[in-house]
């Protein structure tokens, strides 16, 4: 069995997830800005369009960050097991040696 001395990492996940809420929340604002603003101007209008886009791009790079780090994670977790899995069966090679 390996015991690893390294403490276990913290899910870096649930900080991106409730960044990718907030995101959306705010595109949302932006939207209702957007349909019930009847007199903003053309400058004003394009502005609130460019953030919404701006937001969207930002989503898009934190969702594929989120993706490459479970990603990672689970490649580790296979890694370790099949690590334990070696080594279980290199045991018996070992003989009545003690560790």
């Amino acid at each position: 069995m390996i015991d690893s001395s390294r403490p276990a990492a913290a899910p870096q996940s649930s900080l991106a997830y409730t960044a990718l809420g907030l995101l959306l929340c705010a595109i949302a604002l932006i939207t209702l800005a957007l349909g019930f603003a009847d007199s903003l101007g053309t400058p004003a209008f394009l502005a609130l369009i460019g953030a919404e886009l701006l937001l969207i791009v930002v989503i898009g790079a934190l969702f594929s960050t989120v993706q490459a780090q479970s990603t990672a994670a689970a490649d580790a977790a296979e890694q370790k097991k099949r690590d334990e899995a070696t080594l279980d069966a290199l045991e018996p090679l070992r003989g009545g040696e003690q560790r």
